[in-house]
């Protein structure tokens, strides 16, 4: 039905133009937006089109119409080259191809937000079954392990008891004892100034989540996974940067490389989105593990049109790639995790 209307809005405007001797009706001799004379249909200098000052309720209809399906045209275009031709969007937009596709900011933002939005809203077991899964009535010690070792004290690290009390760090329960233990020390042995932040803001986690060690689990996670949107996206000029020492030998500038970037996480994003749903619908199950497997090799596809290189030299820069990214994004998440912990 729309892409039926949409043929016919064109082909409408055609036959009025021929009635009128093909002469286009001009409603404004100047840009109603920007005050430029016109000289098209289309203002040149802020791009606003030339319609009457006053609309019919026709006339507002059909331009309605006519700008959504132009808005949607494009954008479903600029996603289908995106999932099904890698790397090809840069290519255009580097070329200076732009105005056929939609911007590759604007997508990111809009698609972005759907993902992490799937993610807040769709249950959380079904969301991750393809990931790791932390059984919070078995692991809770090992998560209080792996943020004692993120920390790395020299003291003796707490242990949960039966009640399910635990500390994070040190052994201290109160501020008042702690600072009792410091006093008692030579000023050369005292804690310097971030082990004593760490250790008095571990004991106030303590003293909140004193014997409901489950919830302190479930509080850090979802903060994680609320910031998880922050560390992807301060990872997205490293990820150019990666790009541009890898290929340093060949004519791109950065911002070349960084629309590269953009790109992929669009497809990431887009892909995250789609395997989100498909794993919390169980006969689609296996879509979703095909699109995990397109989102690895999706990037080597990418590189190979991307930077015209053979798939020897192609393949050794994925890998060098992917494992230096992996280690940024690893720096990346402790850094995240540690000012959750003294946030939470």
């Amino acid at each position: 039905m729309i892409d039926e209307l949409g043929k016919s809005i064109p082909v409408s405007e055609g036959m009025v133009d021929a009635e009128q001797g093909g002469e286009r009706k001009q409603p404004n001799e100047f840009c109603l937006n920007c005050g430029t004379k016109l000289l098209d249909t289309f203002c040149h200098h802020c791009g606003q089109k030339d319609i009457a000052k006053r609309q019919t309720m026709g006339e507002l209809l059909v331009n309605f119409i006519s700008s959504f399906w132009s808005y949607e045209g494009k954008f479903f275009k600029t996603l289908k080259f995106l999932v099904i031709k890698p790397g090809f969007l840069a290519t255009e937009y580097n070329a200076g191809k732009r105005e056929s596709y939609y911007h590759p900011a604007r997508m990111y933002v809009f698609i972005s937000f759907v993902f992490f939005l799937l993610l807040s809203v769709l249950p959380s077991d079904d969301l991750k079954k393809s990931m790791v899964q932390i059984d919070v009535s078995d692991k809770e010690e090992e998560m209080s392990d792996s943020i004692e070792s993120m920390v790395d004290t020299t003291k003796t690290s707490g242990k949960k008891n039966k009640d399910s009390n635990f500390t994070i760090i040190g052994d201290h329960q109160t501020r008042k004892g702690y600072d009792s233990a410091q006093a008692a020390l030579p000023i050369e042995k005292r804690d310097g100034w971030l082990m004593k932040n760490l250790t008095l803001r571990s004991i106030e986690i303590n003293q909140k989540y004193k014997g409901k060690s489950q919830e302190f689990i479930n509080d850090f996670r979802a903060a994680f996974f609320d910031n998880f949107s922050k560390v992807l996206f301060w990872l997205l000029p490293f990820f150019a940067l990666l790009l541009k020492i890898l290929y340093v030998r060949r004519d791109y500038f950065y911002s070349e490389h960084l629309v590269f970037s953009i790109y992929y996480y669009n497809f990431f994003y887009f892909a995250g989105s789609l395997q989100a749903i498909m794993s919390s619908i169980s006969f689609l199950e296996w879509a979703s593990t095909f699109i995990g497997f397109w989102i690895i090799l999706y990037l080597l596809f990418a590189m190979k049109r991307m930077y015209h290189q053979s798939w020897r030299k192609t393949i050794l820069k994925y890998a060098l790639f992917v494992f230096s990214f992996f280690i940024l994004m690893a720096v990346g998440i402790v850094i995240s995790a540690f000012f959750i912990f003294l946030a939470i």
